[in-house]
């Protein structure tokens, strides 16, 4: 019999605009390096294939996707994405013509003195991942959380907050 371990997946991103550094690219390298995850650190571009090409190699249960917010001052749990984008080469339009106005974050993440919990992810891509994941992570029956973090953000405090929501 063979036993198939599901590993959970954390993703973040690359530099983008002024920024040439993502914080959270340093949060998904800890991550694999710790083997808490399999981390991912993904392009900045409106490009949906990028997101579900890795659900569909990893299959994972639980996924947990962080995004730097510059204006931050604590951690962000987004619990609600919106159906609508912008970029800087477009003035906005719907991610998913026929989707519903909102999709919710499945995954729990315990509240602290560190966070605070936000129903707006935003319009960039941040907001369209959470839009696209939670979506997707409905059809496998897997649970999904996005977090903003701030740039200057205690990587260690990220982590021990991934273990207590991984159980590790």
């Amino acid at each position: 019999m063979t036993i198939v371990q599901v590993i959970p997946l954390v993703y973040g991103f690359g530099p983008y605009e002024k920024y040439n550094h993502n914080v959270t690219t340093d949060i998904v390298r800890e991550v694999n390096r710790l083997k808490l995850a399999r981390g991912i650190v993904f392009d900045v571009r409106f490009d949906s294939n990028q997101f579900i090409a890795a659900l569909e190699r990893y299959q994972p249960k639980v996924i947990i996707g962080i995004g730097q917010h510059p204006r931050a001052r604590k951690i962000r749990i987004e619990r609600r994405a919106r159906n609508w984008h912008e970029s800087a080469c477009s003035t906005g339009k719907p991610i998913e013509s026929c989707g519903p106005e909102f999709r919710y974050a499945s995954l729990k993440i315990p509240t602290t003195e560190e966070t605070t919990v936000t129903y707006n992810a935003g319009a960039y891509l941040c907001n369209y991942s959470m839009y696209l994941m939670c979506r997707e992570a409905e059809r496998m029956k897997a649970k999904y959380a996005f977090l903003h973090v701030p740039i200057h953000v205690d990587i260690q405090r990220i982590i021990e907050l991934f273990k207590t929501v991984l159980g590790r």
